[in-house]
């Protein structure tokens, strides 16, 4: 091989920096020098020329702002095949000239769309290759190392043509190592080009968000793209060359293919490894992944997702314009679906505030506002958009602008509709009726559960829709719409959307003509709004909509009965629903989500059949059935395997004393992180706990008196600190520190901020931690007139009628079983058994003992961190299956501390985060109305100062509440209004605290003291019931003469006279 002089290898230099650079007018120049100077280089100039050629002709078919010109004739490519064909063939002293030609022949081919032939010209192993060219003493230039990328890119191109798809995947990857190695920072842009080109292939191609013949692999898809964002320097690389045909609408179509396969891998739960291995990207269900590494996983996991929604979104909006009228962006909506499908599971319980960095799910939600809005500007009346909005902001508590979004959407709809109706032609842009009718129903699910009374009658005229749009006339032809069997004699709305979606809606009928006979001030028109809810639910329950379980709308209808005084007919509904399997309910979880495709986790179903147990036992409390009504209460937390699956490891404060002495030795081998349920439920569900326990009190203080009641309400305030935390700190959750002496007087005091003991006379040391037992949980004698839907209010009242609380949801507590299950956060319970109501309301105590508690048992919860999933379906042994995609064994088992898979695209909304002082003014209600009814048992019991005591507590609690309120708003409104979400309004807290105060004054025989309490009640409340009837009893014992018109007033010279004649007395009997 003769040596090159210095002229030919500046030249070749040249030619190469130029090559690499795409300057291909410069190189038929460098070929003519290169030739003159190094005549026997010519394999390398007859290739420059043909790349040059080949180059011009790309540019010429595929340039639009280059058109041909006479002094420019198209390059006549294939005259170039069999003289470059033969210099090639001659080269035996340079591999890397002969590589490079082989490749340019391969190109030419593909450029006259023969693809066979391209690939017939490239090496069979484009691997082998490699290593062949590494052997030689010359290391790469810039050129080989273009040519290496090109030759994969054109033969994996080749074999996707001919179907080889499998092949083309491989060959791909064949160079992964090259494209991926540290020459990238410095690499050419003919290199970053067909880089590119591969890259994009193969991205798409290992695509996992589309169904295809070959097996997933999430690892190398994942790998793939991560190559990809290095390479385009996470979005913000500009280099474009020849090599793709459109690079914007190419790059576009990768960065939604790597946001589709992040999300894919984020609804199966599957969990980074933080590993660089493109082999072990993944762990599966992590079902070895230490706290550490599963925390680091999902910040990983959260940035990465992040990044690529940022570059897809950015690109989308760019290169999208706005429709026209008649016209919908399908890419827009879709974008927008698949954000609000990750959102539901990022903000769901699968995920915690922890895992997401800084700002937590209300930052998330605020991002995806912020993306919804962006979208917006792309779209012209998009229902999508407004209905995701609509969601997002209910959400994040911003229940105004929530309710704006959905009075868009149903305007747009109703308009869609009317159309519909009279052109018979349906929009393509709407909504199909299944959603609408979710959405309609999930309206009325808010109104009815956060609203106030003005919100009851917009969630009725929601009702009122609901049952236009089902009667109206629609067309038929609308694709993949459900269509109920036998529905053939009419085109109505009813007729042609699902069973279960029809079973939602009747329900939202029922439920806003429910919720609003209970707020309503017509009396004449109540028993009308009752008995049309009631033949609401009774449809919703038809076999033929396939939801006779379902748990809510039995729920609701049992409800209703009571309320229309129906006991055995509502205890008959209770009865059917706490009878059904775990399956009946799956249009909706505790978190207010409505859906198809519900696994059960977190022992939801447990958790939704509390209120249907607390419910149970108020109906046999209207029997005057205590007995069967305290085993039932029981049995709302015998369905749960331990006490600390709802409270951790820390609950022995707040538990039954045989609770604490059955589970010592338990508690010692479990896990040391002690959270349960209880610390992933939100605010409402929370206030349920309450509920029940002061259900149970009530129930005590009727089997075995006030005084037994007393003795175990300092359980009440320790179950409170438990679920809220320090109510005069700023931290939502308690810590985990133990408070197993929270029972005694003065650590409540010191928590609570009293400062003397409130039953000096009668709580001794050994009573100091009295307990209730499991028999002797209470109730109240009638359910509340102001629940709501979802998990309607139990309204618990005590003998002066005096109501405690009056909200949502209802109930839980627990009861030990034989064996312990992890508190981790990462815990994950499937509801496995069914619960049975008892056989009789007025059966005798040992039958119901054996309905209530033999049968409520589940069985012992699994000792270890994974338990065994269902095999995959299919007709063959699972285990000669291969396991399916992140799981290392077939059938696949599951890590219990792991979140399952959440809920489907189909469900509508997620519990909604309240601001700070929503939740402050919440839990703030929720412990005055603790105190409130802790000083009716003093009262009850006749330890008037200890009552005053507990009503000075509250009296602090609602002062302090007020301050804060007045710091952020101090408008009347401001105090009279609730607003939104739970608690009540500072008005009413006042007026409840000075009916209390009035009660105890008429306890004490102090009739004009507490006439005056409950004059000041009203002043702040006039529609306060209590300080109503007081007065009014007051008033008429005044009438009847039975107390003084006028207080006997003792003026101070009368009473100093009186005190000397005492003395004088005292003085004479030698005193």
């Amino acid at each position: 091989m003769p040596a090159e002089n210095p002229k030919a290898l500046n030249y070749i230099s040249q030619l190469d920096d130029a090559r690499c650079n795409a300057r291909w007018d410069a190189l038929p120049e460098l070929a003519r020098k290169i030739e003159k100077h190094a005549p026997h280089r010519i394999c390398l100039y007859t290739t420059a020329r043909a790349e040059a050629q080949v180059a011009a002709h790309i540019r010429q078919h595929h340039d639009s702002a280059a058109p041909q010109t006479p002094t420019t004739p198209p390059p006549d490519l294939p005259s170039l095949v069999d003289s470059l064909a033969a210099t090639k063939d001659q080269e035996a002293t340079h591999k890397q000239d002969a590589f490079a030609a082989e490749t340019c022949l391969a190109w030419i081919h593909w450029e006259l769309a023969e693809p066979a032939e391209a690939l017939s010209r490239l090496p069979s192993n484009v691997a082998e290759a490699i290593d062949n060219l590494r052997h030689s003493d010359e290391s790469f230039s810039g050129w080989t190392q273009v040519c290496i990328v090109k030759a994969a890119y054109l033969k994996g191109l080749a074999q996707e043509k001919t179907g080889a798809t499998a092949e083309a995947i491989k060959t791909y990857e064949s160079v992964l190592h090259f494209v991926g190695s540290d020459i990238l920072s410095s690499a050419s842009l003919q290199f970053k080009t067909w880089s590119e080109a591969l890259l994009a292939r193969l991205c798409l191609l290992l695509d996992i968000s589309h169904p295809s013949d070959r097996p997933e692999d999430p690892n190398a898809a994942l790998h793939a793209f991560r190559l990809w964002s290095r390479l385009m320097e996470n979005g913000k690389a500009q280099f474009a060359g020849e090599a793709l045909t459109d690079p914007p609408d190419m790059r576009r179509a990768v960065w939604k293919a790597y946001y589709d396969t992040l999300s894919i891998i984020l609804r199966r739960g599957l969990l980074y490894s933080g590993s660089s291995d493109p082999d072990k990207a993944l762990l599966g269900d992590a079902e070895h992944a230490s706290e550490e590494q599963y925390l680091s996983a999902r910040l990983q996991q959260r940035a990465e997702l992040t990044l690529v929604e940022t570059v897809y979104e950015s690109l989308l909006l760019k290169e999208t314009r706005f429709p026209k009228a008649s016209e919908s962006n399908e890419e827009v909506d879709a974008w927008a679906e698949s954000v609000m499908r990750n959102w539901r599971i990022i903000c769901g319980p699968a995920w915690t505030d922890e895992e997401l960095g800084e700002g937590g799910k209300s930052a998330v939600g605020k991002g995806v506002l912020d993306i919804l809005y962006r979208a917006a500007t792309k779209s012209y009346h998009s229902t999508r958009i407004l209905r995701h909005l609509f969601v997002v902001h209910a959400s994040l508590a911003e229940f105004d602008l929530s309710f704006k979004a959905f009075d868009s959407y149903v305007e747009i709809v109703s308009r869609g509709k009317d159309r519909a109706e009279k052109s018979g032609e349906e929009d393509p842009g709407l909504d199909d009726d299944n959603t609408v009718l979710r959405t309609a129903a999930e309206a009325v699910r808010i109104l009815c559960r956060f609203g106030t009374r003005k919100h009851a009658e917009k969630a009725k005229e929601v009702g009122e829709q609901i049952e236009r749009w089902l009667k109206q006339q629609t067309p038929r032809s609308r694709p993949g719409t459900a269509t109920s069997e036998g529905a053939t004699a009419n085109n109505s709305t009813e007729s042609i959307i699902s069973p279960r979606v029809l079973a939602l809606a009747y329900r939202a009928v029922g439920i806003s003509r429910a919720h609003w006979a209970r707020l309503t001030y017509e009396a004449t028109a109540r028993s009308t709004l009752q008995a049309q809810a009631a033949q609401a639910f009774r449809k919703s329950l038809s076999p033929e909509f396939q939801e006779t379980t379902n748990l809510e709308t039995l729920y609701a209808l049992g409800l209703l009965l009571a309320e229309m005084r129906d006991i055995n007919g509502a205890i008959k509904v209770i009865k059917r629903a706490l009878s059904s399997n775990a399956r009946g309910d799956g249009l909706r979880t505790p978190d207010g989500v409505a859906s198809e495709d519900i696994e059960d986790v977190d022992y939801i179903h447990e958790r939704k059949l509390i209120p249907l147990w607390h419910l149970l036992a108020l109906l046999l409390t209207a029997k005057s059935d205590f007995a069967t009504a305290a085993k039932t209460c029981d049995a709302a937390f015998d369905q749960f395997d331990d006490p600390a699956v709802l409270f951790g490891n820390q609950g022995e404060a707040y538990r039954s004393e045989h609770l604490n002495d059955s589970s010592a030795d338990i508690e010692k081998s479990r896990s040391s992180s002690g959270k349960g349920l209880v610390d992933r439920m939100e605010s409402f569900e929370k206030e349920g706990i309450l509920q029940v326990k002061v259900t149970q009190l009530m129930l005590l203080e009727v089997v075995e008196g006030t005084t037994a009641a007393v003795d175990a309400s300092m359980e009440l305030l320790g179950l409170y600190k438990r679920l809220y935390g320090d109510p005069t700190g700023a931290q939502k959750q308690p810590e985990m520190e133990d408070i197993t002496a929270q029972n005694t007087p003065g650590n409540r005091a010191s928590f609570f901020g009293r400062t003397k003991t409130l039953r000096k006379s009668t709580i001794t040391t050994q009573d100091q931690n009295a307990t209730i037992p499991p028999t002797r949980r209470s109730t109240s004698s009638r359910p509340s007139t102001n629940a709501t839907e979802g998990a309607p209010a139990i309204q618990v009242t005590d003998e002066s009628g005096k109501h405690s609380h009056h909200h949502h949801h209802s109930l839980f507590h627990h009861k030990h079983h034989e064996k312990s299950s992890s508190g981790s956060l990462k815990l994950r319970k499937r509801s496995a058994s069914n619960v049975k109501a008892p056989d009789s309301a007025g059966k005798e105590s040992e039958k119901s003992d054996s309905a209530t508690n033999g049968d409520t048992r589940r069985g012992s919860a699994p000792s270890s961190s994974e338990q065994p999933l269902r095999p995959i379906q299919h007709n063959v042994s699972p285990s000669k299956q291969p396991a399916p995609s992140g799981h290392a064994d077939q059938p696949p088992r599951q890590d219990t501390r792991l979140p399952a898979p959440f809920p489907g695209s189909n469900f509508s909304a997620i519990e909604p985060r309240f601001p700070a002082m929503q939740e402050r003014r919440h839990t703030t209600s929720l412990l005055i109305d603790v105190w409130l009814f802790i000083a009716g048992l003093y009262t009850r019991a006749g330890l008037f100062e200890d009552a005053k005591g507990a009503v000075d507590e509250a009296f602090k609690l609602a002062d302090n509440l007020e301050s804060e309120v007045s710091q952020e708003q101090s408008s009347a409104k401001a105090f009279s209004e609730r607003g939104w979400g739970g608690g009540k309004s500072i008005e009413e807290l006042w007026a409840d605290i000075w009916a209390a105060r009035g009660e105890v004054a008429h306890a004490e025989s102090e009739p004009h003291e507490a006439l005056g309490h409950f004059e000041k009640g009203l002043s702040h409340n006039p529609d306060h019931p209590a300080a109503i009837v007081g007065l009014s009893n007051i008033l008429l014992d005044i009438y009847c003469q039975r107390s003084g018109v006028q207080p006997v007033i003792v003026s101070d010279e009368v009473g100093y006279g009186m005190g000397l004649f005492g003395s004088m007395v005292c003085i004479g009997k030698g005193l």
